[in-house]
């Protein structure tokens, strides 16, 4: 199935297609997105739709997550995507990191034969199957768009500040922006106009076909 995924309310968007396998679970999802979009992995995050169903790895017992909803959440690693996107169009929210919030929309826009699909030279293809290792892959990304943002840069507020400051740098000397500096000198050599599709699509040759977790 082919999805698109983007960076809500990014400007300009930080967007990425997708190829994934439908009986990949949303946890696998997880995995694919981190990829995606260059996060690592070092912060909680949630699956929910617009009717207030929430999925997610379940809570330790007697912790609440703080979701804000009465529905009880789903557990993720039983949840295949042939089954959350049932009908074109349908999008879903992913959340990353509660403190930063970083919301991704995902959309399921068609359902694709791998073998009919043209795919880029970035994606390891071989006899019009996308593999890795010699292994058939269970996700491809197509194209996309611009660098995730930093970890932990303050959310959309943040990181909206951090491109301003690429696009017009403190001046050296100016007592008054040392904090702008030290900002910029934390994030290095971060490019937000880098997106390497070899690079993503070789991460996502991690990501396996794997039975839903029963539990």
């Amino acid at each position: 199935m082919q999805l698109r995924a983007w960076l809500v309310d990014s400007e300009p968007e930080v967007w990425r297609r997708l190829v994934v396998d439908p009986r990949l679970t949303l946890e696998q999802l997880h995995s694919v997105l981190q990829h995606a979009f260059g996060w690592t992995n070092s912060h909680m995050h949630q699956f929910h739709e617009k009717d207030g169903t929430c999925y997610a790895r379940p809570a330790p017992r007697g912790f609440d997550l703080g979701f804000g909803t009465d529905k009880p959440t789903i557990d993720e690693r039983n949840v295949l995507l042939a089954d959350v996107f049932d009908r074109p169009k349908k999008t879903i929210a992913y959340e990353y990191d509660f403190g930063d919030s970083w919301v991704h929309a995902v959309r399921f826009e068609k359902m694709v034969e791998s073998q009919a699909l043209e795919y880029p030279g970035e994606t390891f293809v071989t006899k019009g199957k996308g593999v890795f290792s010699g292994k058939e892959r269970a996700a491809i990304c197509l194209a996309g768009a611009r660098n995730g943002p930093p970890e932990d840069c303050g959310g959309l507020y943040g990181y909206q500040h951090i491109l301003e400051l690429k696009a017009e740098p403190p001046h050296p000397t100016a007592g008054n922006d040392a904090d702008s500096r030290e900002l910029l000198e934390w994030i290095g050599d971060w490019d937000p106009d880098r997106f390497d599709l070899a690079e993503v699509n070789q991460l996502l040759g991690r990501v396996r076909v794997k039975k839903a977790h029963k539990g």
